[in-house]
């Protein structure tokens, strides 16, 4: 009996976890549903606890370096304290609320969860699931206008540098011949979605080249849409031309 809780407190023969999600998608703000089973070892052991963390990881570009991120930005405690015999098998309905204000599942941005039982002076077992987080319906609404005005995602776009999530894009049509690029910053709130837009204006001759590299040619703009304002795509895609329009023609 001695040799069999050496042995499981390194992992060989310990109890086991397993997160069950089946539906493993999810919207800004909405609730994943799902059970986590857990299975007794060849010993009794004291589970402490059993958590589940959600955990971000993305990359971006500094210079030229690529530096990747790694954050817990969520954690559920499932239960407390409980006596796990031999074998014994235990199945415990969960839920995980999502924040609101955290990165979309896009491009290097990637989540998954991590389940883990708490055994006191014992290795922990753990379970990793994927999972993917998509955008709200204002922050789904807020993409389809920039695409309906003609601008089209750059590579990489939604990489998280630890502090925002930047969606870069490219002109084709509505204002080609003026703008550069723009980037959105979006976070979603309870009644409301925030933007900060970065408009980056094109610039020709030498002149033009002096303002980028001074970085003049840009101008950052705080916009606030609340949800009962953004009714459908068209609307909001007129609220962002109008917006970038008169944003623009304060660039030098």
């Amino acid at each position: 009996m001695m040799l069999k809780k050496l042995l499981a407190s390194v992992g060989i023969g310990s109890a086991k976890v397993d997160l069950e999600i089946p539906n493993p998608q999810v919207e800004l703000g909405g609730i994943l549903e799902g059970v986590v089973k857990i299975k007794g070892g060849s010993v009794e052991q004291e589970i402490e606890k059993i958590y589940i963390n959600l955990v971000l990881n993305s990359k971006y570009g500094s210079g030229d370096e690529t530096k990747p991120v790694s954050r817990t930005v969520g954690t559920v405690k499932v239960t407390d304290k409980l006596t796990l015999a031999p074998g014994q098998e235990k199945t415990i309905p969960v839920n995980f609320e999502i924040p609101l204000d955290i990165p979309i599942s896009k491009g290097r941005t990637r989540y998954y969860l991590k389940t883990g039982l708490d055994i006191e002076q014992a290795l922990d077992p753990t379970d990793l699931d994927d999972i993917k987080i998509l955008p709200n319906k204002y922050m789904k609404m807020l993409f389809d206008a920039v695409s309906a005005l003609g601008f089209r995602e750059k590579h990489n776009s939604g990489d998280y540098n630890g502090r925002y999530q930047e969606f870069e894009y490219r002109p084709t049509s509505f204002m080609a011949r003026e703008l550069d690029e723009i980037e959105l910053y979006p976070t979603a709130g309870e009644q409301e979605l925030n933007v900060v837009i970065q408009i980056d204006k094109r610039n020709r001759g030498l002149f033009g080249s002096l303002l980028d590299d001074l970085d003049l040619d840009e101008r950052y703009v705080r916009i606030r849409i609340p949800y009962s304002q953004m009714n459908d795509v068209t609307q909001v895609a007129n609220f962002l031309r109008e917006t970038i329009e008169s944003e623009y023609r304060k660039i030098l």
